[in-house]
């Protein structure tokens, strides 16, 4: 690790999202003020949580908190990434934990790639140990300790480049919750850079249940996929992409018991289509070639099916 004196140290900003978590959230700003990188900002932006976030300003005087007017989903992730002076902003979930000075000071040399703009890292679930969030088109097995392209982002263990994301437009307050981090590698790609992940920063995800609904996912994954198609991709890719992701959540809606959901998320995708396609910029054949790239190694029906079909629940 780099000596904390190091003028060379890029300022960076960690941005917390908070809902209704005061726990883990205590147990993370408890964490995140004992690193010693310097001139370290840290931001919670609590969507407006019951027990608000700013309870805790006593005991984190340093701790800049920003209350939303509501719970607005990724919108808080964007307000929090607006207001960083850092450079850098490392996004984190609040019951992500376990982000050091060691992996900060990593930052700035992976960041000295000019052509990088985002970092995913590495996820490990608290209880087990093993990788949790992959959202990756990468079999796990084999690629878990690997650096790589990708165009999925994991919102709440992200490191930006910060005036990159936001020329990118940072995330899609429309989606609330889900696809978003694709939307926002797509416009980050077509602005010429790459979004990677890279194993040498791992983070905690204790998962908490609070704050979550049963039947988020098989709603918001299947209404936002059909607006992330039509905010950005080209007709044949959007329909591949339509085709597999709307079938892999109707068939876990039948099997989770959520088809109701799905039926809703389709129908509300369909009634914002409109003003999805006013959002939209198709992306150029370069970055589809980026894509097409990425994908290569995107795991077989058999291993997806392997995998995922007798899991019950989606859990992220």
């Amino acid at each position: 690790m780099q000596s904390i004196e190091s003028p060379a140290a890029p300022a960076i900003s960690v941005v917390v999202l908070t809902y209704n978590r005061i726990e883990s959230l205590t147990l993370l700003l408890g964490e995140l003020s004992q690193l010693r990188y310097p001139g370290l900002e840290i931001i919670v932006v609590d969507n407006c949580s019951e027990v608000p976030a700013a309870s805790l300003a006593a005991t984190y005087p340093s701790v800049t908190f920003i209350r939303s007017p509501g719970n607005i989903g990724t919108g808080g992730r964007n307000i929090g990434m607006s207001r960083a002076a850092g450079e850098i902003v490392v996004c984190l979930d609040d019951d992500v934990t376990g982000l050091t000075d060691e992996a900060l000071w990593k930052l700035g040399p992976m960041f000295q790639d000019p052509v990088i703009a985002g970092i995913c890292f590495k996820v490990i679930e608290a209880v087990t140990g093993n990788i949790t969030n992959w959202v990756h088109h990468k079999p796990v097995e084999r690629f878990a300790d690997a650096t790589f392209a990708t165009y999925e982002i994991t919102e709440g263990a992200v490191a930006f480049r910060n005036q990159v994301a936001a020329a990118a437009g940072y995330y899609p307050e429309s989606f609330f919750i889900s696809h978003e981090g694709p939307d926002l590698a797509f416009r980050i790609m077509e602005l010429g850079y790459d979004v990677v992940y890279n194993p040498a920063i791992s983070v905690i995800h204790a998962y908490s249940p609070l704050a979550r609904t049963s039947w988020r996912n098989y709603y918001f994954d299947t209404r936002n996929t059909l607006w992330l198609v039509a905010r950005n991709t080209p007709f044949a890719f959007g329909c591949k992409l339509l085709i597999r992701q709307l079938g892999a959540m109707f068939i876990y809606s039948i099997r989770d018991g959520f088809f109701l959901w799905w039926l809703r998320g389709v129908r509300d995708g369909l009634c914002g289509w409109n003003k999805a396609m006013r959002e939209r910029r198709k992306l150029s054949r370069a970055t589809m070639k980026r894509i097409a790239e990425i994908d290569a190694d995107r795991p077989s029906l058999a291993y997806l099916l392997r995998k995922r079909l007798f899991q019950r629940g989606i859990r992220i």
